[in-house]
């Protein structure tokens, strides 16, 4: 990372945010700035760089350049990132052939809160993100210009919340992907009859013949789609309908059974035995609703 570059130069303007006693488990608002870069010596490499805390950018005309885990991007408008900065995985610049202003609006975050949900958001929906430059987040964060220069000071919700709710705008593009794919709708369906049929057979076999498609294609789209195996989410689902029932009616326990697939009473017993460590009965005289 250059360390003779002129922050006074190249940022059209700036807001910082100051947060007293932050939520230690929030991420934090840090910077808005607009830039413009013009020069091939302007290079972010996260194997070089040493400050904590992660950044969104997005590009409003011209064009940069990122590389992630080796593989070069160009960063037109409408196009954004975002990254901790530390990462070594990933390196922007402005492009060696580049011949125009890169012109891009970004935000800092800092805490343990933001690196940890940036990491994560980078596993889940990658880097790269298409960001239209008329959306509500490009407009809302072109809004803090009529403070440029200033500090502003917010109180520990008021910036997690800001945070979260950037980062989330920035995501839902994602999210709406993933739930209008293909994938996704069939995935639903398998969890709809899960939860309506928690009585009947609900094995792999029997829900991959139903939606006529492979028990291998069924339970590795079922794990890419929920994070869970499908045998994982059945057992939770049945779990908590018999914690339900046993807390809620006065059905014996091995009517509960029955009513969560289980034939025998012996299954149910030895599940809340090794994922509650108590049986159904011990678990009803208490009252107590474990998290499942």
């Amino acid at each position: 990372m250059p360390g003779k570059l002129s922050f006074a130069k190249v940022r059209k303007w700036q807001v910082q945010f100051e947060v007293h006693r932050p939520f230690a488990t929030l991420p934090l608002p840090d910077l808005v700035v607009e830039e413009v870069q013009n020069t091939p010596a302007y290079r972010m490499d996260g194997r070089l760089r040493g400050d904590s805390g992660g950044q969104f950018s997005i590009t409003l005309g011209g064009r940069g350049g990122i590389r992630i885990a080796g593989v070069d991007y160009p960063l037109t408008p409408g196009q954004a990132f975002l990254h901790n900065h530390g990462d070594t995985d990933v390196c922007y610049y402005y492009p060696p052939d580049g011949t125009e202003n890169w012109n891009f609006l970004w935000m800092s975050f800092d805490g343990e809160g933001a690196e940890k949900l940036i990491a994560e958001v980078n596993r889940k929906y990658g880097y790269l993100f298409d960001v239209p430059l008329n959306s509500p987040l490009v407009a809302k964060l072109m809004s803090y210009k009529n403070y440029q220069n200033e500090i502003l000071v917010l109180s520990p919700l008021e910036a997690g919340t800001f945070a979260l709710e950037t980062i989330g705008m920035l995501c839902s593009s994602k999210e709406n992907e993933l739930r209008e794919s293909p994938r996704s709708s069939l995935i639903r369906d398998v969890q709809t009859v899960i939860a309506t049929e928690l009585a009947g057979e609900l094995g792999a076999e029997s829900l991959a013949r139903r939606f006529r498609i492979s028990r291998e294609h069924l339970c590795r789209i079922f794990r890419e789609q929920t994070g869970s195996t499908l045998h994982d989410y059945i057992t939770r689902a049945r779990l908590r309908m018999a914690v339900d029932l046993l807390l809620q009616t006065r059905m014996t326990a091995k009517e509960i059974a029955g009513s969560c697939g289980y034939a025998e009473y012996s299954v149910l017993y030895r599940l809340f035995r090794q994922r509650l460590g108590v049986s159904p009965d011990e678990l009803r005289n208490s009252g107590f609703r474990p998290d499942i």
